[in-house]
């Protein structure tokens, strides 16, 4: 077969045009996640973040978040943007157990699977996996504490968030059930409210200023927690007298268990620990590897003036 120089130039021709629209090595290889929070400001969520994104860095996956505050539409509004995008995966932490539901179905029918992170939807057949807890157990640690240190009996009071959120539910199903076990233990308020250091304040002090003679102020978060403890001092109250107890284990509340600042007790739940199981967890359903278990538990430990200081490495 003869060659012609015309022939030639034709295969050139036909060589670049092939070049310049098949896909580039490596372009499109990344794997997208849409991140679907609704705080950028609790800590936890914070610490989740940093864990998050040292592990997607390590693994080539790209992260974009989304936060929606305390609003279960916009957050619906979100992950129904992700799957406009194409992303390859969502994670949620869904503010509301029930309203997030038509959404998760919404992306699973699109072909994104769907993660749960912290909080789980109502429906866990929406839900391709739930990286957590039953939230009910750190209701029962927590209340289980208080109760010890007041020695079984006496007034005490409840400091807790919004209950459409799921860890506060599960916690006040858990505090319950162990309340539920000693009559001698009066609950003389039970308030609801945003989880801000401003909020334990203010609900701690109109505890008080009710119920002087409450013996414990438990709180469903740290931030309300330490509103505790900055009425308690407000009003001269010494640390110690009233016990306080929180959750989440964020470092200016193990400073003040540590240092006797006000606060007696939290749980710490790993936040940096948990954003890097999460996005390992991600991974593996991204390359076909589902999970053994729907729900994968979180890790957690309890800190205590005993326990302060012998916590684990991997403590704040």
């Amino acid at each position: 077969m003869k060659i012609t120089p015309s022939a030639i130039i034709a295969s050139l021709t036909i060589g670049a045009l092939a070049a310049t629209f098949a896909p580039h090595a490596g372009a499109q290889t990344k794997k997208q996640i849409g991140v679907a929070f609704y705080s950028q400001t609790i800590p936890l969520y914070v610490e989740m973040r940093k864990g998050m994104e040292a592990e997607a860095a390590k693994r080539g996956i790209d992260l974009e978040f989304q936060y929606s505050g305390p609003d279960a539409l916009q957050q619906s509004n979100q992950i129904a943007n992700f799957v406009t995008k194409k992303v390859d995966l969502i994670i949620a932490s869904p503010f509301d157990k029930s309203a997030l539901i038509n959404a998760y179905k919404g992306a699973k029918a699109a072909g994104v699977p769907v993660i749960s992170l912290a909080n789980d939807v109502a429906d866990p057949t929406a839900e391709d996996a739930f990286i957590g807890n039953d939230w009910s157990k750190f209701g029962t640690l927590e209340m289980t504490a208080a109760i010890k240190a007041i020695g079984g009996s006496g007034p005490i009071g409840i400091i807790e968030g919004p209950p459409a959120i799921g860890f506060v539910y599960g916690w006040h199903q858990g505090a319950m059930a162990v309340l539920a076990k000693y009559p001698n233990v009066k609950v003389v308020a039970d308030l609801n409210g945003p989880l801000t250091i401003d909020a334990g304040l203010t609900a701690a002090g109109n505890i008080l200023t009710a119920h002087p003679d409450v013996k414990a102020i438990v709180n469903v978060s740290d931030e309300l927690a330490q509103g505790a403890a900055q009425a308690l001092k407000e009003r001269s109250i010494a640390p110690g007298k009233i016990w306080v107890g929180g959750w989440d284990g964020y470092p200016a509340v193990i400073d003040m268990i540590k240092n006797n600042g006000g606060i007696d007790y939290t749980i710490d739940n790993e936040g940096y620990n948990w954003g890097v199981l999460a996005v390992d967890v991600a991974a593996d359903e991204l390359a076909g590897k589902k999970p053994k278990s729907h729900t994968i538990d979180s890790p957690y430990f309890e800190i205590t003036k005993e326990t302060v200081n012998k916590l684990p490495a991997s403590a704040h």
